[in-house]
């Protein structure tokens, strides 16, 4: 993915969109984040907000040019596989059992459905899927560069913030319609509690939890297995092909949209952000309102 984009708002954002189907970043910020989704069942926005800002507290300072933070993940990108691959398979037991993830560093995190809708571990998988994202060079390191040649702080921040966006923009759409649809009253989101036994033990299980933790310890797994093969760039064909199809029409769209001028692009990627921010906080009054 060596894309080479000119000094653009709506570049930067092309270019988060296509990073997003890079085989080290799909392949674990996409599972991550159904998996959260999943657990969370209400406040999907709010949970895609806390998973975005995650993501954002590793990529902006990158972007705007924090050298160091780069070359740490760059140096310790073994290490952050094995941490994450660790975390989780924690998180899908937990989640599995419906147990509180208080022995993680931020406590008092319930994956339990009763209190599902608390977005706090959203924020942590977002730190997570946002360092190890940040192998995703070529394009990242084209956002920088963007960054840098704009020689504006507040273009720079606008700019990589627009290549964060890119990236997580189809979750805001499906969070957005799942809410839009109130995709949480289906049987399916709904699930049902049955039992299941392991020797003298019973547990009961919800249907969702049970999904999301299977998700989680298989991505876990898999996170764990590119590490010790150190081989974290691994993609199916297919997947190579959809992002070579990406490259294409995000090359052909971009000589469209170039023709508007960065402050337009900043303006509507930014109103995009603000909508969706309204939305979610629309959405967080009216079950306050419902819960009275």
């Amino acid at each position: 993915m060596d894309i080479i984009f000119t000094a653009s708002i709506i570049a930067s954002f092309f270019a988060g969109m296509v990073a997003l189907f890079a085989p080290c970043c799909i392949s674990i910020l996409l599972p991550t984040y159904m998996a959260s989704a999943l657990k969370q069942k209400k406040n999907i926005l709010k949970m895609t907000f806390m998973f975005f800002a995650g993501i954002a507290v590793i990529l902006i300072p990158i972007g705007l040019g924090a050298a160091g933070l780069a070359k740490v993940f760059q140096n310790f990108h073994k290490e952050l596989y094995i941490f994450g691959g660790i975390l989780m398979i924690i998180l899908g037991i937990l989640a599995i059992l419906g147990k509180g993830a208080s022995i993680l560093p931020m406590s008092k995190i319930t994956l339990a459905p009763a209190n599902a809708s608390r977005p706090k571990s959203a924020f942590l998988l977002g730190i997570f899927s946002g360092a190890a994202t940040s192998c995703c060079a070529p394009v990242l390191f084209g956002a920088i560069t963007l960054a840098v040649v704009s020689g504006v702080f507040w273009k720079a921040l606008v700019v990589t913030f627009s290549y964060v966006f890119g990236m997580t923009i189809p979750l805001f759409i499906a969070a957005y319609f799942y809410d839009r649809f109130k995709l949480e009253n289906s049987k399916f989101i709904r699930g049902r509690l049955f039992e299941i036994k392991l020797g003298a033990k019973t547990f009961i299980v919800h249907s969702t939890n049970l999904i999301a933790g299977i998700v989680f310890s298989a991505m876990g797994t898999i996170i764990l297995i590119l590490a010790f093969s150190e081989n974290a760039f691994w993609s199916p064909a297919f997947q190579s092909e959809i992002g070579k199809a990406l490259n294409d029409w995000s090359q052909k769209s971009l000589e469209i949209f170039m023709k508007a001028p960065d402050f337009v692009w900043g303006v509507i990627i930014v109103g995009f952000f603000l909508f969706f921010i309204y939305k979610m906080w629309k959405k967080s009054d009216n079950n306050k309102n419902e819960s009275k």
